[in-house]
């Protein structure tokens, strides 16, 4: 369900959005004739990797999932986002299909800028559209770790299914014996050893 937003949203509101914290009132209520609202209950999906970027969205409420399928088909979590995050900007910057799922996680409602309202927009205010790349930027900073960690995660997963019993073997035994338990029990054999000798000497 999409209707006007004008009615429904105050300027302060739309200024707790970090993207928008720096307008005057002037160029927020420009904004606000601009947003339609959408009301999503929970687990509805918002859009599917390869659609059409005909917009960007802004979470008034509620959480939004972001995220893609791996060569498994296994749904891989890039992000959860909630109120006062924004997501759906790649397409409308590079004019290119979805790069991933959006679906939301609660009811939730956003705020929807459509594309050309958007390019209007921040040709007027160029500073939300370089606050914008910024939180892209860092976005995709932690997008990128998140699939690094889950390659090397699935390479170590890979070489463990390819260890023989002999290699299991030694590598518990390694593991073992650099261990504080092993450390310990040495410490303590060689203790009972030294006690049990001198033990003995006296007793000669």
């Amino acid at each position: 369900m999409v209707t006007d937003v004008s009615p429904e949203i105050t300027l302060e509101a739309l200024r707790s959005v970090p993207l928008f914290s720096s307008l005057d009132d002037q160029a927020t209520a420009a904004l606000r004739s601009l947003l339609k609202v959408r009301h999503l209950p929970a687990g509805s999906p918002i859009f599917k990797m390869g659609d059409a970027g005909d917009a960007m969205y802004f979470i008034e409420g509620g959480r939004v999932r972001i995220s893609v399928y791996d060569a498994d088909r296994n749904s891989v979590t890039l992000a959860e986002l909630a109120r006062g995050d924004f997501f759906g900007e790649m397409a409308i910057l590079d004019d290119k299909p979805r790069s991933a799922d959006a679906s939301a996680i609660e009811n939730a409602r956003v705020l929807v800028l459509s594309r050309n309202d958007f390019h209007s927009f921040v040709r007027q205010e160029p500073n939300v559209a370089l606050k914008m790349l910024s939180a892209t930027t860092e976005r995709l900073r932690r997008t990128d770790k998140l699939l690094r960690d889950r390659v090397s995660r699935n390479a170590n997963e890979e070489k463990r299914a390819h260890l023989t019993l002999a290699d299991r073997m030694a590598a518990l035994i390694a593991e073992f014996g650099g261990s504080w338990k092993f450390i310990g029990a040495s410490i303590g054999f060689l203790i009972f050893w030294v006690l049990l000798n001198t033990w003995l000497l006296k007793g000669r």
